[in-house]
């Protein structure tokens, strides 16, 4: 079974697609790995302030992006109206503000604003018709856009940003890839599914988590590892048949935790896999079976 208009960050969690049974069959020792990460993890920095998680974690995902490469305006964020002159307009002027402002409860509102309209693509007009409503009746501005953001988002998102400069951003080198995109997910007739990545630096795939733990008994959120993130960056990796991005290592940035959590691609998959394994050729079996889903 392929996917060619979800997420991957969805067809990974369901073992009933290609892509979800090949990593659980062949990465099922999940425990080794997530001591690792227990042992490295930092306690709780940014609890939730009561904004709506799903939309704060693309908009620190952008904010991210945008620190990086400011006038580099994420795709993902320009794709839902990609004929539509005005719509890009306001979206170029938000992402300028993320990147660029030295206001930063402004450069929130404008990252809360683009996080909005990657929803609308992601989640559609049905789900989410916000932006569609706005731009359909003519009132997509930058101004009416930055008023969606309430004061528990703008704090929110302050304080993750903020971590982040301190203890992602510098951690980073270049060559940055935003939003990659692999050999099976780009658009054309090769795509198999739809994926794209938060960042690749300098051969480090990341992935960006904003979720919260659940409480102990003590009341207290230690960070966890889970499954779906763990399979999420194999099946990103596995992807990149071409070796486009020369991927050595995965790692996951715990924006609330401010941990940045690192493996070699060799460390993780021998962890995983419980043996010595041939990536290379992992990347050929995934492709075949893709191929085979499509005929």
């Amino acid at each position: 079974m392929y996917n060619t208009t979800g997420f991957l960050s969805k067809d990974v969690t369901d073992p009933k697609t290609s892509i979800g049974q090949y990593v659980r069959t062949n990465f099922p020792n999940m425990k080794p790995l997530q001591a690792e990460y227990k042992a490295l993890a930092s306690d709780l920095v940014i609890d939730s302030m009561g904004a709506n998680a799903s939309n704060v974690g693309t908009a620190v995902d952008l904010i991210v992006r945008l620190i990086l490469e400011p006038d580099e305006t994420p795709m993902s964020a320009l794709i839902l109206y990609p004929f539509n002159a005005t719509y890009h307009q306001v979206v170029h002027e938000l992402a300028s503000l993320v990147g660029r402002s030295g206001n930063r409860e402004l450069a929130a509102r404008a990252a809360w604003a683009l996080a909005l309209c990657v929803s609308a693509h992601r989640a559609g007009a049905a789900w989410a018709p916000l932006v569609p409503d706005l731009v359909h009746s003519g009132d997509f501005t930058v101004d009416i856009m930055l008023e969606q953001a309430d004061d528990a988002a703008v704090a929110e998102l302050v304080a993750l940003r903020e971590l982040s400069e301190e203890r992602l951003i510098p951690n980073l080198t270049g060559p940055f890839s935003l939003g990659p995109t692999f050999d099976l997910s780009k658009l054309g007739p090769t795509r198999r599914i739809a994926a794209e990545a938060d960042l690749i630096a300098d051969g480090l795939l990341i992935d960006i988590k904003t979720t919260l733990a659940p409480k102990t008994k003590s009341g207290l959120r230690p960070d966890v590892l889970k499954p779906s993130n763990v399979y999420q960056l194999l099946a990103y990796a596995l992807l990149d048949y071409s070796n486009q991005y020369n991927i050595d290592r995965l790692g996951i940035f715990s924006a609330r935790y401010g941990t940045l959590t690192e493996w070699p691609l060799e460390r993780f998959t021998s962890l995983m896999s419980g043996r010595k394994f041939d990536f290379p050729a992992a990347r050929q079996e995934v492709w075949d079976i893709m191929q085979q889903d499509a005929a």
